[in-house]
């Protein structure tokens, strides 16, 4: 019996440190670069979006949200919001100051009033 118990405690062990080790493989966060603002000037605007539109994917991401009159239900964000998604926090910051990214940033900071945050996703824990 004592044999038995000490058996199914290591396979216990085993199994929980298999599982621990596992999700921290599989699972990593992705980052997000997430902007929200007012168009100040549509030809300068439209400059940064000719500029930056093509970027994301050579950095491993992609525009998952985009939208130049998003409605408000709470409080008094600006009305363009725009999601790109990053495998990583790492990616999201690579892209953010990649060479080519800071070259059009400046068209929107010139033609845009708000903010823009990077962020890490959250990733629930595995059972």
């Amino acid at each position: 019996m004592k044999k038995l118990a000490i058996g199914a405690a290591a396979a216990t062990a085993v199994t929980i440190a298999l599982a621990a080790t596992g999700y921290a493989q599989n699972t990593q966060a992705p980052g997000y670069m997430i902007a929200n603002y007012t168009i100040k000037d549509d030809a300068g605007y439209q400059k940064y979006m000719e500029e930056a539109g093509p970027l994301a994917p050579k950095y491993g991401g992609k525009i998952i949200v985009f939208n130049l009159n998003a409605t408000a239900v709470e409080g008094q964000p600006k009305k363009v919001i725009a999601i790109a998604e990053f495998p990583s926090l790492a990616d999201a910051q690579r892209f953010y100051n990649s060479p080519e990214y800071t070259a059009a940033r400046k068209f929107r900071v010139a033609s845009t009033e708000g903010t823009v945050v990077i962020t890490e996703g959250f990733v629930p824990p595995q059972p």
